[in-house]
């Protein structure tokens, strides 16, 4: 059956066939997935970039909206939003603990216009970033099920996935050293950057490489070795 005939993205010339194509969650998966790993922040001893508290949370939840944080969340500096001991209002500022020798910033100090931009900026993108993950696994679910050969391209989903997590993690801990030379809001910024980069790179590269091992497995005869007799 030819493939359907549609207008092509930028660059493809008007009715091109674009079926070969195959349909990936790539974009809205490794974009969305910078939300929910954890980013290391290089020569912090275990902190990392996350948007959701570790440890101890109030009842009433969370204020804060952007971590950076050990395992246990016990070391961490946060950006919040409430009352501010040291400047007697309610504002957008850092708290922390145990982190004073990694930023320079002391516990309850304001953050000022980009904190409060940041602040907001973390808050949507750590519930978009849920969405986006969802959607990007409903996509290449539904890639599996269309594919001309669907084990082909579950093992090319599942190698994706997998490398997109390391190369997020990996490229979001290079993108945070780079942005922690200009601010704390820089090392997150760098970071989930890092991770998107990453991730995408990570993706495209391991479904291109799983296809190609698949292929050539299936291409393969292996030719059994002529039986000798024992002497």
């Amino acid at each position: 059956m030819a493939g359907a005939r549609i207008p092509g993205p930028i660059g493809t010339t008007p009715h091109e066939d674009l079926s070969h194509i195959p349909m990936t969650g790539a974009i809205p998966y490794t974009i969305g997935q910078a939300s929910m790993v954890r980013i290391p922040i290089p020569d912090t001893n275990g902190l990392a970039i996350e948007l959701r508290s570790r440890g101890w949370v109030p009842a009433g939840g969370s204020k804060s909206t952007l971590f950076f944080q050990d395992i246990t969340g016990k070391r961490h500096l946060r950006l919040d939003y409430g009352y501010n001991v040291q400047t007697k209002t309610i504002d957008y500022h850092w708290n922390q603990k145990g982190t004073y020798p990694d930023f320079g910033i002391a516990d309850h100090s304001p953050a000022g216009s980009t904190g409060k931009a940041a602040y907001a900026a973390a808050k949507y993108f750590r519930y978009a970033g849920r969405v986006l993950v969802v959607a990007g696994i409903v996509i290449d679910g539904i890639s599996i099920v269309q594919a001309d050969k669907p084990f082909r391209r579950t093992i090319q989903v599942a190698a994706g996935w997998a490398t997109a997590w390391a190369g997020c993690r990996l490229a979001g801990a290079g993108g945070a050293a780079i942005g922690s030379m200009a601010s704390p809001l820089g090392t997150a910024v760098g970071g989930i950057a890092g991770c998107v980069l990453g991730g995408i790179g990570g993706y495209s590269a391991a479904t291109a490489l799983a296809g190609a091992v698949y292929d050539w497995a299936e291409g393969t005869v292996f030719r059994p070795l002529p039986e000798v007799s024992e002497p």
